[in-house]
C-alpha cells in the first residue's frame, strides 16, 4: 500500500469513526419518535450502520495488511482523537448554535483536517451539501431540524 492510499485509508476510517458517532446519536432519539414512524428511520439506521461498519472493516484489513501499518497508525492516532473530539462537540453544539451553522463549521474544519487543499471546495462544499440536505428534510421531509440561536449561545 503505497502513501496516497494509505492516506485514503486513514480518511476513510477517520469518516466512518464519524458517521458511526453520529448513527450512535440518532439510535438514541429512536425512542422519541412515535412508533408508527418510527420504521423508516430505524431501517435508515441499520442499512447505515451495516454500510459503513463494512467499509471500516474493510479499510483496517487494508491497514493490517500494509507494510507501514505499524508507523503510520501511530502517527495517524491523534488525528483519530482529535477528529472524535471534533464530533463530540458537533453533536454537543447542535442544539447550542443549530444544525445549519454547527454543520457549515464542522464540514469546514473536517476538510481542513483531512487536508483537503481546495479552499473553494473547503468552503463550498459544507455549504451547498448543508443548506441542499436542510431543505429536503424542512420542505420535503417535514423534519424540524435544530435552530438553536444564532444571536446567544446560552451555554
Amino acid at each position: 500500500m503505497n502513501s496516497n492510499q494509505m492516506k485514503r485509508s486513514t480518511s476513510d476510517v477517520i469518516c466512518c469513526l464519524a458517521i458511526l458517532l453520529f448513527l450512535v446519536s440518532l439510535t438514541v432519539q429512536l425512542g422519541d419518535i412515535p412508533a408508527e414512524s418510527a420504521t423508516y428511520p430505524t431501517v435508515l439506521i441499520i442499512v447505515s450502520y451495516i454500510m459503513t461498519g463494512g467499509l471500516l472493516v474493510y479499510r483496517i484489513a487494508k491497514y493490517k495488511t500494509s507494510e507501514i501499518y505499524e508507523t503510520y497508525i501511530k502517527d495517524q492516532w491523534k488525528i483519530l482523537v482529535a477528529y472524535f473530539v471534533l464530533v463530540l462537540a458537533y453533536l454537543f453544539l447542535l442544539d447550542k448554535i443549530g444544525y445549519i451553522f454547527d454543520t457549515v463549521l464542522f464540514g469546514i474544519v473536517s476538510l481542513i483536517m483531512l487536508k483537503t487543499k481546495n479552499k473553494v471546495v473547503v468552503v463550498l462544499l459544507p455549504v451547498i451539501l448543508t443548506l441542499v440536505i436542510y431543505y429536503v428534510f424542512s420542505l420535503f421531509l417535514s423534519v424540524i431540524l435544530p435552530r438553536g440561536s444564532w444571536i446567544s449561545l446560552n451555554l
